[in-house]
């Protein structure tokens, strides 16, 4: 949600399409694009970033680009889910080049990059790196190769961005992108599940579901003016949209815990 406008941003990622939605009005705005954004965030500036298969940048009013790291020197490829953290580091995950098509490596990574363009490694060979969200009090982080269906917990260091296992962590059938809401659960898209699973990271255990009229959840994030409000994006790529005719929809749905205001790059 970008607080300055009121305005709720989805991407239509295979689409080449950023879209913005008044949830208040219902009117809709799409941009097109040269290309396919995986995710954005946004700059303290606010400045739209964005996640592509080369890499990520600041995408202007007119199109073009903007570094925030010397390409020359970091080479970030086939970019997924990405967030600002607590501490203004953007965190970015990569597929793997087996995954995509391009080699037989398991290489993908987990990456933050801070507002100087220093770019750091903090997980490797992960097939698909997906949903990224910090605990309420900024002391844990949470994260998941999706192909492992494991979401898990790790120690960190706002200070430094760096993180730790700390050897808990929770089986999520199909899990994608994922929020955290005031309570500390984790509310996780599940693809190929008809549902959000709602998980409790003080004992890491699922707790209950809320069902989404269509199969394929891709992600979920808190909006409104109060926050509370879960917004659930969902994917109708390989899907018969004659048989699952809300495939590719956005959902609103009003919860009793709302979330936080999303962290800003810088």
């Amino acid at each position: 949600m970008e607080r300055k406008r009121k305005k709720l941003y989805f991407t239509n990622g295979m689409g080449n399409e950023i879209c913005r939605l008044d949830i208040y009005s219902g009117k809709l705005e799409v941009r097109s694009l040269d290309f396919g954004c995986a995710a954005f965030c946004f700059s303290k500036n606010n400045e739209l970033i964005v996640s592509a298969d080369n890499g990520v940048f600041i995408l202007n009013d007119d199109n073009t680009t903007s570094p925030i790291y010397d390409a020359n020197k970091y080479n970030l490829e086939y970019c997924n889910d990405m967030k600002v953290g607590p501490d203004g580091r953007i965190y970015v995950g990569t597929q793997c080049g087996k995954r995509v098509g391009v080699s037989d490596k398991i290489d993908g990574k987990l990456y933050s990059i801070d507002k100087y363009g220093n770019v750091c490694v903090l997980l490797d060979n992960i097939i698909l790196s997906n949903g990224l969200e910090w605990s309420i009090d900024e002391k844990r982080f949470y994260h998941t190769d999706s192909e492992t269906g494991i979401i898990k917990e790790y120690d960190f260091d706002k200070v430094s961005g760096t993180i730790e296992f700390t050897g808990r962590q929770v089986n999520v059938p199909g899990v994608d992108g994922f929020t955290i809401d005031q309570n500390g659960f984790l509310c996780v898209a599940c693809w190929g599940y008809w549902h959000i699973a709602m998980v409790d990271t003080a004992d890491m255990q699922i707790k209950q579901y809320i069902e989404v009229s269509t199969r394929a959840p891709a992600s979920c994030g808190f909006v409104g003016d109060d926050m509370d409000v879960l917004a659930i994006t969902t994917a109708s790529v390989g899907l018969d949209t004659t048989k699952y005719e809300n495939a590719g929809y956005t959902f609103l749905k009003k919860m009793e815990v709302g979330g936080r205001t999303p962290y800003l790059f810088g």
